[in-house]
């Protein structure tokens, strides 16, 4: 498989969750809004999926296709984790976590 198809399979796993999303709530359309923030956030999604599994690299299409759909929860657990550090930083001093707490935390 070269690597535009790697890509175009990267790129079409990280869509299938937003895929999904906006098929489930096809039938209250008012809890969804079009903008131009949404589908250059989904563009960007899309080409990072398909840069991962170019970079990975994935040598089938569905490995190409894991990797894309892997990759919003990927960056969104990233987003989240660096904000929880930020707001731990502005609070003040860190509270002790218990070992569990802290394992979790660390995933």
């Amino acid at each position: 498989m070269n690597a535009v198809h790697v890509m175009l399979w990267g790129m079409l796993g990280a869509l299938a969750p937003e895929i999904v999303r906006l098929y489930s709530i096809r039938r209250n359309p008012r809890r969804f809004r079009w903008s131009w923030f949404y589908l250059g956030a989904s563009t960007a999604f899309a080409l990072l999926g398909g840069a991962l599994a170019v970079a990975l690299p994935a040598t089938t299409p569905w490995a190409a296709l894991y990797v894309g759909v892997a990759t919003p929860t990927l960056v969104t657990s990233l987003v989240r984790k660096g904000r929880e550090m930020a707001e731990t930083e502005l609070k003040g001093p860190v509270r002790r976590l218990s070992a569990l707490d802290s394992y979790l935390s660390g995933l």
